[in-house]
């Protein structure tokens, strides 16, 4: 059976990204502290590399969470701050050696090879897909060589659901954020050393929609849950929009907006668990 398609901003503009992956048979090889140290830090290189922000991110024992914002262009990344973000993610001797093979190329006339190359680096940028390829290959190998680990180290393909700015971004920031708690690894989330959020963040201000109604407080702690990939979580407008994007992706499997509690909707998959999940 076919998957899903994944949902992504393709074209110019802003869009936010939960993403999840697990260890494979869900084991828990993150449990020392320096492998989840080491695995935030290559999330942050990563992610350097391709221009995305993390907005949220915490390392489990078997999983992580990430929250970011994608912020697409009309033009392309310049060559300069290709070389910049190789120097992120495979340090300065690997930047300045890309460099030198770019002017050679330049000096011998081989312009159509050196722009193939650079618009090879350019597709790696600004693509949740292309940012979790980059992350997983360079952990792997630190995992790998550090542990003698072989085999699948992840279970499938990465999770992600596209997401509403304001108060559905919110919720599942709240999420990530409370991710220790509920597994009883700290009473307080600003007490967990591997995730970016210190504090939940606040529920963003503005008007609620009529037809919607107000958003209880205790919903926004409840657990957001993602099953599958491409999904997307927001207002009833915002998901129709998206899905339609599926298109023939779906097959027969109809998909549309769908409530999740009383106050938001998903695309088919989405969930919010019991208040003591």
């Amino acid at each position: 059976m076919a998957r899903t398609a994944r949902m992504k901003l393709t074209g110019e503009g802003t869009a936010y990204y939960h993403l999840m992956s697990r260890t494979n048979d869900r084991r828990f090889l993150f449990e020392k502290g320096r492998v989840k140290t080491e695995l935030v830090a290559a999330l942050r290189r990563a992610a350097a590399f391709s221009g995305i922000e993390l907005k949220a991110l915490v390392a489990m024992n078997n999983h992580f969470h990430v929250i970011c914002k994608v912020v697409r262009g009309a033009g392309p990344v310049p060559a300069d701050e290709i070389l910049r973000r190789v120097a992120t993610l495979k340090g300065r001797r690997a930047a300045d050696r890309l460099a030198e093979r770019w002017r050679a190329l330049e000096k011998a006339g081989h312009y159509a090879e050196r722009d193939a190359e650079l618009d090879r680096w350019r597709a790696r940028m600004n693509d949740i897909s292309a940012m979790m390829k980059t992350f997983k290959e360079q952990f792997n190998i630190w995992f790998k060589r550090e542990h003698g680990y072989c085999g699948s180290l992840w279970s499938g393909r990465f999770a992600s659901t596209l997401i509403e700015d304001g108060r559905y971004l919110a919720t599942c920031m709240r999420y990530v954020a409370l991710n220790p708690v509920r597994a009883r690894l700290v009473t307080q989330a600003k007490d967990y050393r591997w995730s970016w959020t210190a504090e939940p963040p606040p529920c963003p201000a503005g008007p609620v929609p009529a037809d919607e109604g107000p958003v209880p407080a205790v919903a926004l702690l409840k657990r957001v849950a993602q099953i599958g990939g491409g999904k997307v979580f927001g207002s009833r407008e915002f998901v129709a929009r998206w899905v339609v994007n599926l298109g023939a992706c779906l097959r027969s499997r109809a998909a549309g907006p769908v409530p999740v509690g009383e106050w938001a909707y998903a695309s088919h998959g989405w969930r919010l668990a019991k208040a003591d999940a």
